[in-house]
């Protein structure tokens, strides 16, 4: 199997690149000026129509690096580069998902959907038309008036879902967006996110701690190191698609999991002597 160190992998096509850093590190001061380094010397590049898992221990600087990515931090030090840095018309070309939602609880699900083309000017009667469309997408067809605490916790991720994908966003960026659900609704989302990406196509960039959500959702699996985070491994996923849940079983699976832990148990451990 193809195992490519992250330095290698990462220095991809700058051409073919939708998110690339490089060499960026970001520390953090706290209040009595201790500086905590998160990341250390990244490099990266996600090329476009690409869904890249990023995976790693707790506290390895994987948020950080998708804020970076999303431009909601900047580092302290390297270079960032996006080829979705304008806006088009007025429309965010990076979206978000959290696992919080992130929802508007004083808003109508449909309002909350219609937030963003609001923002950037679309007028009501085709704002609210676009989250109809992606409401009935996500199998929320008939909860347009109900409000997000009416809502169980898969169906408000795919109201965060629907949130995303209305403005037609260049960059999906994506932090741990399915790991408060239970395993069912889980599955359930991750066969929905696979038809999306196949339909749209979208550069995703997924942070899990998952290693099967990992591989069964993307092109490439990164695995970071334990803090001062930085790339460890790069694995290619072959499995053909379009994929379903289905996917993440046989002996080639089974692997590439155990390549992934291979790597990330002994950044794992470091974490714990850390913590």
């Amino acid at each position: 199997m193809d195992l490519l160190q992250g330095p290698e992998r990462a220095s991809g096509s700058a051409e073919a690149a939708a998110l690339e850093v490089r060499r960026v590190s970001k520390a953090f001061v706290g209040r009595a000026g201790q500086a905590t380094l998160a990341l250390r010397d990244v490099d990266l590049s996600v090329e476009r129509g690409t869904f890249v898992s990023l995976i790693g221990p707790s506290g390895c600087g994987k948020s950080t690096l998708l804020r970076i990515f999303g431009g909601l931090e900047q580092p302290s030090s390297g270079e960032m580069r996006s080829a979705t840095e304008q806006q088009r018309g007025g429309l965010p070309s990076v979206a978000f998902v959290f696992q919080d939602y992130a929802l508007f609880p004083w808003l109508s699900v449909v309002d909350n959907v219609a937030f963003g083309l609001r923002m950037a000017g679309v007028g009501k009667r085709e704002r609210r038309d676009r989250a109809r469309t992606w409401l009935a997408r996500m199998g929320l067809a008939g909860f347009e008036r109900s409000y997000p605490e009416q809502l169980s916790g898969g169906m408000r991720q795919r109201l965060s879902l629907a949130r995303a994908f209305v403005t037609d966003p260049d960059v999906l960026l994506m932090d741990e967006p399915m790991a408060a659900l239970d395993a069912q609704t889980r599955l359930l989302l991750q066969e929905d996110l696979l038809k999306l990406w196949e339909e749209t196509r979208k550069t995703v960039v997924l942070v899990t701690h998952s290693l099967d959500e990992a591989l069964l959702l993307g092109d490439r699996v990164v695995v970071m190191t334990a803090r001062p985070g930085r790339i460890k491994l790069d694995l290619p996923v072959p499995l053909p698609r379009p994929r379903t849940t289905s996917s993440a079983t046989g002996v080639a699976f089974s692997r590439m999991k155990a390549d992934l832990w291979a790597a990330l148990r002994d950044e794992v451990e470091r974490s714990l002597e850390h913590s």
